[in-house]
């Protein structure tokens, strides 16, 4: 078995090494991966990234966000969070099974661990770990976080669903009582003597060496990434929701009601008791085909000179925040 610490915080380096060390058919041994991220929203594949994230927060925090290879909800990391992956042979072990190495070294911690529903781990009743995998070929991924020393202020900030009325065929995280290792630990330590302290565990436990990366990884890092960080991926993998918002406003009510596809709009309705005095519908082919984004529909409705002619007296931060739910 092979061992990696990673010192690098991004999971634009982590998580996309994460995968090319599943994919390399070099790598023969099994592999330990123990990472951390700083200041990151990493969301499940088959998620939909609007309902689970406010983006209003992710850019005033500069927040990251990543969607993984992985099922299972949304998590939020700060460096004290500690993540792990283990990488081996497509198995058909439980979860629990998988976490048994996890457990044990918590419990020489004197830590009160036990597995709960189906991918979590809890001491004194709440959460500290969720988990979760992926299967490439042959082989697998199970993943999972220990929440050791988290800002769980910012955590339940920025996780909070936006108050945007979403009918989303996606995966919604559940929220549930979540702590922090550090606060159930009688003798108290850094994270980093609880990052040296499990790995030394899983060396000795598994007798493991260092893994190497190898060179031609780096080049392959920085092509990937850039697709991690691109918009198909991140919103263009959301699965098909819907939404109807509406709010009252100095200029009437106004009701928004819209289809969303691989984050394009296919539909869109506008309606209300404003004083439009031209034909709402005359604008939506504007709206029709483009990304469900704060700036790019800013820039439609910028476009259009005669905008009061549609709205009233009904602002284009009004309608972006009832658009979005906010």
């Amino acid at each position: 078995m092979k061992i990696f610490v990673s010192k690098n915080y991004s999971p634009f380096y982590n998580l996309v090494l994460e995968e090319l060390m599943i994919k390399d058919d070099n790598n023969k041994e099994d592999i330990v991966y123990l990472y951390q991220h700083n200041n990151a929203v990493i969301i499940g594949r088959n998620q939909n990234a609007h309902s689970e994230v406010k983006f209003d927060v992710l850019e005033k925090e500069n927040i990251d966000l990543y969607r993984r290879n992985s099922g299972g909800g949304a998590v939020y990391h700060d460096l004290g969070n500690l993540n792990f992956s283990f990488i081996t042979k497509k198995d058909e072990r439980s979860y629990e099974k998988f976490l048994e190495p996890v457990m044990e070294f918590l419990k020489t911690l004197n830590l009160n661990v036990e597995f709960k529903g189906r991918n979590d781990l809890v001491v004194n009743g709440s959460k500290f770990s969720g988990n979760a995998q992926f299967i490439y070929k042959d082989k697998m991924v199970h993943h999972g976080t220990i929440l050791f020393n988290v800002d769980l202020t910012k955590l339940s900030k920025v996780l909070n669903p936006s108050k945007l009325k979403m009918e989303s065929k996606g995966i919604k995280s559940a929220r549930q009582r979540v702590t922090n290792l550090l606060d159930e630990l009688e003798q108290k330590i850094s994270i980093q003597e609880f990052i040296d302290k499990f790995a030394l565990f899983l060396k000795e436990k598994y007798n493991a060496t260092d893994f190497i990366i190898p060179e031609n990884y780096y080049q392959k890092i920085d092509e990937i990434a850039e697709y991690k960080k691109s918009n198909d991926w991140l919103l263009g993998k959301n699965p098909e929701f819907s939404f109807f918002n509406e709010a009252k406003t100095d200029g009437g009510i106004l009701q928004i009601k819209a289809n969303v596809i691989k984050n394009k709009i296919d539909s869109l309705q506008f309606q209300g008791d404003f004083l439009s005095k031209a034909d709402i519908n005359e604008i939506i082919p504007l709206f029709l085909n483009k990304n469900y984004d704060k700036k790019e529909i800013e820039n439609i409705l910028n476009s259009i000179s005669n905008l009061n002619d549609y709205f009233g007296t009904i602002t284009i931060d009004e309608i972006i925040s009832i658009m979005f739910g906010e």
